[in-house]
């Protein structure tokens, strides 16, 4: 019996043993737990912390508030990314100002779609230089150069010698000046014969201007009271044109 008590004492004594051992075991997992919970929560709180103090406001609920104003939550990281491309907050700013100035980005695309179809005509035209220099010609009229023109820089700019009035049966010079009275004197016409004259008269009372300043040719504005084209083919066939239709007031 004796025995058989030491045995069973040894046996408790060893329980008791373990079960101290466990315990202490868990304690210390416990308090390591612990431990790491708190050194996690101090570092998201300084980080909340340079957070806040970064944004100026005083806490997240405002901050949340804050950045839903700029964009979704859950576009704020293309939005960041996209501020980053076009070369910070400063250059965003800037693009969309001047894209509100310019209409819009439906607008603005636009005017990108007619560019690049306008550069592309150019350059099927031959280039920038060739359409300048098809343009000057144009301005400046084909075949003779102009007798009257004005130059602004390497630009001719031509200058009409009179206005003419035309209507069906008739063309008539509004008044005189100066250039057209020396046109005058050099066919050898006094401005009263010519004043007014009907439209298969007026070509041949200008005939031998051709001949007599064969070097240029001198421009008329043809204003036409008229929807017929005889009065432009009888002015066509010595003066360039330029023609118009009448203003109200002159219509009348």
């Amino acid at each position: 019996m004796k025995r058989n008590n030491d045995v069973y004492f040894v046996t408790l004594i060893d329980l008791l043993v373990q079960i101290i051992f466990l315990g202490l075991l868990l304690y210390v997992v416990a308090k390591a737990g612990e431990s790491a919970k708190k050194s996690t929560s101090q570092v998201d709180s300084r980080a909340v912390e340079r957070l806040l103090k970064a944004t100026g406001v005083s806490n997240l609920t405002e901050l949340t508030d804050e950045l839903s104003k700029l964009a979704p939550i859950t576009e704020l990281k293309g939005t960041a990314d996209f501020v980053k491309r076009v070369g910070g907050a400063a250059a965003a700013k800037q693009l969309v100002e001047v894209t509100q100035r310019a209409g819009g980005a439906e607008r603005v695309e636009a005017a990108v779609r007619d560019g690049a179809l306008a550069r592309k005509l150019v350059d099927q035209a031959g280039g920038i230089e060739k359409v300048a220099a098809i343009i000057k010609k144009a301005e400046e009229g084909s075949g003779k150069p102009p007798c009257l023109y004005s130059v602004d820089g390497s630009r001719k700019t031509v200058r009409p010698l009179a206005t003419v009035i035309a209507d069906d049966t008739e063309i008539a010079f509004d008044e005189s000046n100066p250039d057209l009275e020396n046109v005058l004197a050099l066919i050898g016409r006094p401005f009263s014969s010519v004043q007014k004259m009907p439209l298969s008269a007026f070509s041949a009372a200008f005939s031998s201007l051709t001949r007599l300043k064969p070097e240029c040719r001198y421009t008329l504005r043809l204003v036409e009271r008229t929807n017929l084209v005889h009065a432009r083919d009888a002015v066509g066939k010595v003066f360039y044109l330029s023609i118009s239709k009448p203003k109200p007031q002159e219509g009348q």
